[in-house]
């Protein structure tokens, strides 16, 4: 899935780069980022990739609110430590991967604080995920709107990804 939502986006690239239009909001959704428009995961990849970063947001494509952004771990988004607090709890809708390659560069996402009720990954190769309303956590639940904790791990600690 996540090929062909790059191809589009490289196509939209080329007709734009040749002056060509695209009908409707493909065209502005793929050069919103570049133009100071609202971003779009591809453009914050595209700006912040190996920045170390995790990056959620709550609409899809990287639109509504940047819950955050982040180095580091936090093991309670709604608590008012680390760096994700409050209201950011269960209101993820789009994550963004911007960390560096090697070693613990998967985010491993969580139902619950404290690296409970399951998990679902974000791999650095993989770079974002646009829309969490078709992914669940390892035990099935839904995952859109219902992360409440990460950390960064090796891509074979995770047994589920995101997509």
């Amino acid at each position: 899935m996540f090929q062909h939502r790059t191809g589009v986006a490289a196509a939209a690239f080329g007709l734009a780069a040749l002056g060509l239009a695209l009908p409707g909001t493909a065209a502005q959704a793929a050069t919103a980022g570049t133009a100071g428009a609202q971003a779009t995961c591809s453009s914050v990849w595209t700006s912040h990739r190996g920045d170390g970063n995790v990056w959620a947001f709550s609409g899809s494509n990287c639109s509504g609110d940047e819950l955050g952004h982040t180095p580091s771990w936090d093991s309670n988004w709604s608590n008012s430590a680390g760096p994700f607090t409050g209201s950011d709890n269960d209101r993820a809708t789009s994550l963004v991967n911007t960390g560096t390659q090697g070693g613990r560069d998967t985010v491993a996402f969580y139902l619950g604080s404290g690296y409970e009720g399951g998990h679902g990954c974000v791999t650095f190769g993989e770079k974002y995920v646009t829309d969490l309303s078709d992914d669940t956590f390892t035990t099935g639940v839904a995952a859109n709107n219902a992360i409440s904790s990460h950390q960064w791990v090796t891509e074979n600690a995770c047994s589920k990804f995101f997509h």
